[in-house]
């Protein structure tokens, strides 16, 4: 009688067994989702020469806020939830300083073909202008972007629709370039061109008759025999601005250099520019360099102008930097020391009254990423900042402080 029940046992186990192994197990598209961000925690009040020297567009603890801040502190959900539909969302709690929910980025990338060559993306996602603007604030080893190309686009990115192309073989490329520690931009393909509101990211257009901006990039990735990773790119973008943040006092001023008694809010500007950008990443030295020039509305300053000595007008821009870094991998850890120099001369349309700049500024520091988890980045900046505007019509400040971060990866 035992030996019956145990060979129906024994029965009964192999069929379920056989049944299940026999069934399509079907993957939800929930289960093909992934969480991830980073915490950036932040203190520039270590040492500093000069509390009244800011940069508002980076760090807004540049200048003179003492103790410690938060930078970022990043949510990220994505995944492939159609063989040909990938959507990525990022917010952000840290950035406005009251730890409030900002959303970055929201946006899907349609296949057009199945093998992933041509994608169409819509949505809110960085516009492709410069390396470092692509690049992630998670990857990139200086604590802010570079003003000269971080001054094209606020916030990297704006509302949008596009195509970018790559053969799968340099997408792969890319990824192995990010997946392998380079600190590269990711996939944004070898071309790529959109369309995009050309104000703000979160912000729509203005109610004025305004043409979308145009954006284009090529880059090139390689890989040479030795395994060295080389990339270079060029981009650029075209379109008018409208500007928003403007005080009362702050006229027109024609192509011909005169100011009009027309206010320069809600006005249209000329707003182009390109780009060069070249990386030759760190195996062990490394090279990064950037450099663009345009046009595009900046403030101006002269007491002897009427009606106002305060006007906005279309100017020419241009600046870039260096990076240098060594990387040195020492077990799991990896230590890589830089120094990087920036200038800009130009204006930043997106700030009050289209403020005008002039930047020259060198960074020697160095990144320590004790595990994949956790990384900790000191340097020493020196920097000579000349920013106006209607309310600081001569400003000029001159500094030097040191700058502390602690980022956390999950």
């Amino acid at each position: 009688m035992n030996t019956t029940k145990s060979l129906l046992k024994i029965l009964v186990t192999f069929l379920f067994i056989s049944i299940s192994n026999g069934q399509e197990i079907k993957v939800k598209w929930y289960d093909k989702i992934t969480l991830g961000g980073y915490m950036q925690a932040r203190n520039n009040d270590l040492y500093k020469t000069n509390p009244n020297m800011e940069n508002p567009q980076g760090d807004r603890t540049y200048g003179g806020y003492s103790g410690f801040s938060l930078r970022r502190m990043r949510l990220k959900v994505s995944g492939q939830v159609h063989k040909r539909v990938y959507f990525y969302f990022q917010a952000d709690f840290a950035s406005d300083g009251k730890n409030l929910g900002q959303l970055r980025d929201a946006y899907f990338d349609y296949f057009i073909d199945e093998a992933g060559a041509f994608k169409l993306r819509g949505g809110q996602s960085k516009i492709p202008f410069g390396f470092e603007n692509l690049q992630s604030s998670q990857n990139r080893i200086g604590l802010d972007r570079n003003d000269p190309l971080n001054s094209a686009v606020k916030d990297e990115r704006d509302l949008n629709i596009g195509i970018h192309w790559a053969p799968v073989e340099k997408r792969a490329l890319l990824k192995e370039i990010v997946n392998k520690g380079f600190k590269g931009t990711g996939d944004y393909g070898m071309a790529y061109i959109m369309m995009y509101n050309g104000q703000k990211a979160n912000t729509l257009i203005p109610n004025v008759d305004k043409l979308n901006h145009i954006a284009f990039r090529f880059t090139y990735p390689i890989k040479l025999p030795s395994g060295q990773f080389i990339e270079a790119a060029v981009q650029g973008y075209t379109g008018k601005y409208v500007t928003t943040e403007v005080n009362d006092a702050v006229k027109l001023r024609d192509d011909n250099g005169n100011t009009t008694d027309i206010d320069a809010v809600n006005q249209q500007f000329r707003d182009q520019r390109l780009a060069v950008s070249f990386l030759y990443y760190p195996q062990p030295f490394g090279v990064q360099l950037e450099y663009n020039f345009g046009q595009g509305p900046e403030y101006k300053y002269d007491p002897t102008n009427v009606p106002s000595p305060h006007s906005i007008g279309v100017e020419s821009l241009h600046g870039g930097y260096i990076q240098l870094m060594y990387m040195k991998r020492i077990k799991q850890q990896i230590l890589t020391p830089f120094t990087r120099f920036m200038y800009y001369d130009g204006g930043k349309k997106f700030e009050q009254d289209a403020r005008s700049y002039e930047v020259k500024e060198l960074e020697i520091g160095a990144e320590w990423q004790i595990n994949k988890a956790i990384e900790f980045t000191a340097n020493y900046t020196i920097a000579n900042r000349r920013y106006e505007d209607s309310f600081k019509p001569i400003n000029r400040e001159k500094g030097q402080l040191i700058r502390l971060q602690l980022q956390i990866n999950y």
